[in-house]
């Protein structure tokens, strides 16, 4: 638990050097915020000098910023259809009629061949709708997460291997989505 703590905080002191290093913060600012990334490191134990704990707690190639971006999203998404989601909740769990799942698996035949093509945004697109018919199919979570590792967008692709986990933990190309993305 304290290296998740440590990392997380590695990443903060990583993205204010950086904010310091692009001219994010004023000139007038930089001072303080040297001083405070310095007794942020202290107090967690956390030395971004240290070669040896930065290649132990750095997130690389995703940054703070990454992380944050993909949370914003997938709380977007979860938060896009307020009645949709109301209406689904009163009703209880429900499974997608047949006519949404051929959809969906012609939707997944289409991303396939998207990705074929190397047309990854659009490969997403087509498995995100096929999951909107079908979120119970596992597949379309792994698929995804294929689409998003090929983009190097490895925090959208982890979320996507472990959703479909969580759907069928029993479902090995999952772990093989998952696993492939952790050794990027």
């Amino acid at each position: 638990m304290a290296d998740k703590k440590q990392r997380l905080v590695y990443s903060v002191i990583d993205f204010l050097n950086e904010s310091i290093a692009d001219g994010t913060v004023k000139e007038e600012d930089k001072e303080s915020l040297e001083v405070a990334i310095q007794c942020i490191g202290e107090a967690f134990g956390v030395d971004p000098d240290n070669e040896e704990q930065a290649a132990k707690l750095s997130i690389k190639p995703a940054t703070l910023l990454n992380v944050f971006d993909v949370f914003l999203k997938t709380r977007e998404r979860t938060q896009a259809s307020p009645t949709a989601q109301a209406a689904s909740t009163s009703a209880g769990p429900s499974s997608p009629s047949a006519a949404n799942k051929g959809e969906a698996d012609k939707l997944k035949q289409q991303g396939n061949a998207l990705m074929s093509s190397k047309k990854y945004d659009e490969a997403i697109d087509a498995y995100t709708k096929a999951i909107d018919l079908d979120g119970s199919n596992p597949v379309y979570y792994s698929n995804r997460a294929a689409a998003h590792a090929s983009k190097n967008d490895h925090l959208a692709a982890i979320g996507d291997a472990e959703q479909a986990i969580s759907i069928d933990p029993k479902f090995v190309k999952a772990y093989s989505r998952l696993g492939y993305v952790h050794l990027q």
